[in-house]
């Protein structure tokens, strides 16, 4: 009998540390945060932050006022955290931020330096280095992005983070840019990041009312831009939307896109890029000058015609390929050289180096800011017309040959 008292005295010790979350809170004090948007705040000191907040009962739809899906807090402070705290000056629930799904960032803000940012998203336990980053273009406001609707999906920051993943499968000229990407490529010399731009197209201002999703063209609309270029964790510059799709090629992140070339002045031909794979290949001349050897392999399948050429015909198709091989080459080429007019290596040709010839990158580390704006590139590129779906040739052939 005592035996088994000392063995229950011990369960119950051992089950007091087991009591459960000592800090946990009911849902219903928690204001769910979708979206943080971060501005610089009036004297250009302070951070102006925008948090997204989830209503819950207009989710549901069982119990809605008929309002808007999220609303949205502002609060300044000499820190993000800071700001956040000031939060509770207007919310009466506690913001939880484990449901951050996108971060917006201004663009003046980010030409003057994100290391702030980065540390309070690296440091933050609830914050997921999942999240996705943007950059609010020159002429509006992160704020702006926050407080949009979206007209489909109710909440806008889930609808932005798929739309980064959309068009990146679908377009090429972006890919999703999480936490966790930001900070290592921020440590890489004389590099940075490139994150994806948003944008407004129509009225900032109807964007963020309920009356525009009401309409069949919408008034103003949330849309993925090219891609912002940094060097560290400043903004240097923007890639066009050929220069952002000639860096995804670079990268080796490129899904699918399509290819619009005019053969011989014959109409228009419109093929989709299937598959592709990119290498890079650093070597070196003299022993210590790198050339960097870029080698892309691409197949591709006709999608739209307005041509009357004949596929039937092999040099008709070697021809098509050699046109589709100088569409990507102008696409890369434009890359390279508005990476190096911003002297910031996010082609990754210094991790190449590194790599392949680390006793010569050694060397070179210190050099690398001087050396990668005069850097030779060599491209081979390849491609493969691998089929033109249900017909070899337009309708359009026959008309001609009836003439």
């Amino acid at each position: 009998m005592r035996i088994r008292a000392m063995w229950l005295l011990v369960i119950l010790c051992v089950m007091l540390p087991l009591s459960g979350c000592w800090d946990a809170e009911e849902l219903n004090r928690r204001a769910v945060v979708s979206g943080i948007g971060i501005d610089r705040g009036p004297g250009n000191k302070d951070y102006l932050v925008s948090f997204q907040v989830i209503i819950a009962d207009e989710i549901s739809g069982k119990i809605g006022r008929g309002g808007t899906p999220t609303t949205v807090y502002t609060a300044e402070g000499r820190s993000i955290m800071e700001a956040v705290r000031k939060a509770s000056l207007q919310v009466p629930r506690l913001m939880s931020t484990a449901h951050v799904r996108i971060v917006v960032i201004s663009e003046e803000l980010a030409r003057q330096g994100i290391s702030d940012i980065l540390d309070f998203l690296d440091r933050d336990s609830d914050i997921r280095l999942t999240a996705k980053i943007f950059i609010a273009k020159k002429g509006i406001r992160a704020l702006d992005v926050i407080a949009g609707l979206s007209p489909m999906g109710k909440i806008t920051a889930y609808t932005l983070a798929q739309k980064a993943e959309m068009t990146s499968r679908e377009y090429g000229a972006n890919y999703p840019v999480e936490v966790d990407d930001l900070i290592r490529e921020v440590l890489v010399p004389n590099s940075g990041p490139v994150i994806n731009g948003v944008d407004i197209v129509g009225s900032v201002r109807e964007v963020r009312k309920k009356n525009n999703l009401e309409e069949t063209d919408n008034l103003g609309l949330l849309v993925m831009s090219n891609l912002a270029v940094f060097k560290g964790d400043q903004l240097k510059g923007w890639l066009n939307e050929n220069e952002s799709r000639g860096l995804i090629w670079l990268r080796d992140k490129l899904h699918n896109t399509s290819i619009v070339i005019t053969p011989d002045d014959q109409g228009t031909i419109t093929l989709d890029v299937r598959r592709s794979k990119t290498s890079i290949r650093a070597i070196l001349k003299d022993g210590e000058d790198p050339i960097f050897v870029v080698k892309v392999m691409a197949q591709l399948s006709v999608r739209e015609m307005d041509s009357p050429i004949d596929f039937r015909d092999l040099a008709t198709l070697d021809a098509l390929e050699k046109d589709v091989n100088q569409e990507i080459l102008k696409d890369i080429k434009a890359a390279v050289q508005t990476a190096q007019s911003l002297n910031s290596d996010v082609l990754c040709f210094g991790r190449t180096l590194e790599l392949q010839h680390p006793k010569v990158w050694k060397q070179l580390k210190g050099q690398w800011s001087d050396i990668f704006p005069k850097v030779a590139v060599e491209y081979h590129i390849d491609s493969i017309v691998r089929n033109s779906q249900m017909r070899d040739r337009s309708f359009q052939y026959n008309l001609k040959k009836k003439e």
